[in-house]
């Protein structure tokens, strides 16, 4: 009986190890974080007091750390990963140097937030040219060059953004190394991946009545399904292969939108009669593909197209030029193989 007792006891205590080992590990999983939050200000000061040029060994209050190891962040170009006890946990990833695989080279990610700052070594031999770009747009440059050499330093700080996910693109623009060792932002790092964006290839789009154009949508993920519409289709009319055509004069409203989000982008279509002032005539191409170019035309282009056209052959272009807001010019080659009939319509 008591050897029973003792056997049962002996079992109890094993289980209950067992459960309080895994209720820590469950715990410590759950507490798992990629980051680290500050919890004092540089020099140990009210508020935060770090500037450009300052080391700093830690995030100050209201900042969190993220390494450069962190798989969201993207690295673009040619890049390596070095350790170094003086780095912050012991890694950074850097560009080549002096080739010209460095220019251009970048890095970029996501992050929910109203502030960003970039931790990185300074040394004569850093970029002294590093190009910012939030949300699409070329913000700022900054400088990693020193002749003093210092490790974990902040050189780059953006405060006041509006509290939303923002793109970031961080470019270099010389030969020079450019090198990440740390983030410090208010926020979070956001998965690109999983981060659904739409553009489309042009603003504004001028086309003549009668016309037609096709406009190109690029989504994140590229799985993403596109709806089309015109806010006006006595004007355009827009297909969901994003083909334009023009029927009226006046302004529409093309818009893309990923199919079960808010995430859209749009287009203006200008819609023209024709000039009669400067033309003689309108030249409507069908292509192979299905999509009809018109263009405004006076005799002499209209009879030099005739005589490419019955001379021409295989992948022999002929050129147009005409004008769609906001470039001065925009010219278009037409490829003979490439024509599946066309008419004239004079005036």
């Amino acid at each position: 009986m008591v050897n029973l007792l003792k056997k049962s006891f002996i079992y109890l205590t094993l289980v209950l190890l067992a459960l309080v080992s895994f209720s820590v590990e469950s715990a410590s999983a759950a507490e798992a974080v990629d980051y680290e939050e500050g919890v004092t200000n540089l020099n140990n000061t009210p508020e935060n007091s770090a500037v450009i040029g300052n080391q700093l060994l830690k995030p100050e209050k209201g900042w969190k750390r993220y390494d450069d190891s962190n798989p969201i962040i993207k690295y673009v170009g040619s890049w390596n990963l070095a350790s170094g006890n003086s780095d912050y946990n012991k890694t950074q990833h850097y560009t080549t140097y002096s080739t010209q695989a460095a220019i251009d080279s970048n890095y970029n990610f996501n992050f929910k937030g109203t502030k960003l700052r970039i931790i990185s070594p300074t040394w004569n031999t850093s970029s002294s040219k590093i190009e910012v770009m939030i949300d699409g747009e070329i913000i700022e440059t900054y400088s990693a060059y020193s002749n003093k050499q210092q490790r974990q330093t902040l050189i780059y700080e953006k405060i006041g953004l509006e509290d939303k996910i923002h793109e970031v693109i961080i470019k270099n623009k010389t030969t020079s190394y450019l090198i990440l060792d740390a983030i410090d932002i208010d926020g979070e790092l956001i998965n690109i991946d999983s981060t659904e964006s739409i553009t489309l290839d042009r603003n504004v789009l001028e086309l003549l009545e009668g016309s037609q154009d096709k406009l190109t949508a690029t989504v994140t993920p590229d799985t993403a399904k596109v709806i089309w519409s015109s806010s006006d289709k006595s004007i355009a009319t827009v297909d969901q292969d994003g083909n334009v055509t023009a029927l009226h004069e006046g302004e529409a409203i093309i818009t893309a939108k990923i199919e079960g989000t808010d995430i859209t982008a749009t287009s203006t279509v200008i819609v023209k009669k024709p000039n009669n002032e400067f033309s003689s005539a309108i030249l409507s191409i069908t292509l192979v593909n299905g999509i009809t170019k018109e263009y405004d035309v006076t005799n002499t282009v209209l009879n030099n197209y005739l005589n490419w056209f019955e001379s021409a052959q295989g992948t022999s272009t002929f050129k147009f030029s005409k004008t769609i807001s906001p470039y001065k010019k925009v010219t278009e080659y037409i490829v003979h193989d490439k024509i599946a009939s066309f008419e004239v319509r004079e005036y």
